[in-house]
């Protein structure tokens, strides 16, 4: 079914380039890491954008190259700079990959760019967020320490505006108006193994009065495809 255009409200909004690139084989999304650490390998730690680390220092900020799978397709999702710090990518000779030991011969299933206008909504709108790491150490132990689901919703609901603003100060987007976050249904987050750690990720439906780009991911990790977005009727 295609997606009815929204209306924007007259309040801060900011237009981002956003290029989508899904290539023509399948991986699991545990294998997104090694994806990622392949296509860094082609390109070269040189450049930054595609990993976020200076020599042996992480820089912080909201990545503007992530890492995901859709349908099972390993995907590039390249926002402002980091579409066109792509290009290095598509300037190799060949694009071969090599993941967990194996080349794999890769070619482009679909690539989309377009600019999307970020910015308030006149009217709630739906998405779905998969694999989000939403509970760090420290804030596991507080929403734990909760002992009802609206709380703990309430909780949730924080957490993710504040994964909201840091897209938005990560692309240069004020935002000058209130961000409203409702999750209208609670549902048992999973636990996954991170760097060594067991951590805490939820997959759910939330809606709000933001406009925001498919795709794109929230919370921790979204370079490695967690927390990945997508606006459902």
């Amino acid at each position: 079914m295609a997606k009815t255009s929204l209306k924007l409200q007259r309040k801060s909004s900011a237009k981002i380039k956003k290029l989508v690139v899904i290539f023509d084989f399948e991986i699991q999304k545990r294998q997104i890491p090694a994806f990622r650490a392949s296509v860094i390998e082609k390109v070269g730690r040189k450049n930054i954008l595609f990993h976020n680390h200076l020599e042996h220092q992480f820089v912080y900020g909201y990545p503007l190259i992530q890492y995901k799978t859709v349908h099972r397709n390993p995907t590039i999702v390249c926002i402002n700079q980091g579409s066109e710090e792509i290009l290095k990518f598509f300037q190799q000779t060949d694009w071969d990959l090599l993941i967990h030991g194996k080349r794999v011969k890769t070619q482009i299933k679909n690539i989309v760019f377009d600019y999307f206008q970020c910015g308030f909504s006149t009217k709630p709108v739906s998405y779905r967020i998969t694999n989000w790491f939403a509970l760090n150490e420290t804030n596991f132990l507080k929403y734990i320490a909760i002992d009802d689901n609206i709380g703990r919703i309430s909780f949730l609901q924080r957490v993710l505006t504040g994964n909201i603003l840091s897209f938005a100060k990560g692309i240069q987007w004020h935002i000058d108006g209130q961000i409203k976050v409702t999750i209208p249904k609670l549902r048992e987050g999973r636990l996954f193994s991170f760097k060594d750690h067991q951590m805490v990720g939820f997959d759910l439906d939330f809606v709000t009065n933001m406009v925001l780009p498919d795709f794109i991911g929230l919370g921790k990790s979204v370079s490695r495809g967690f927390g990945l977005i997508r606006r459902i009727e």
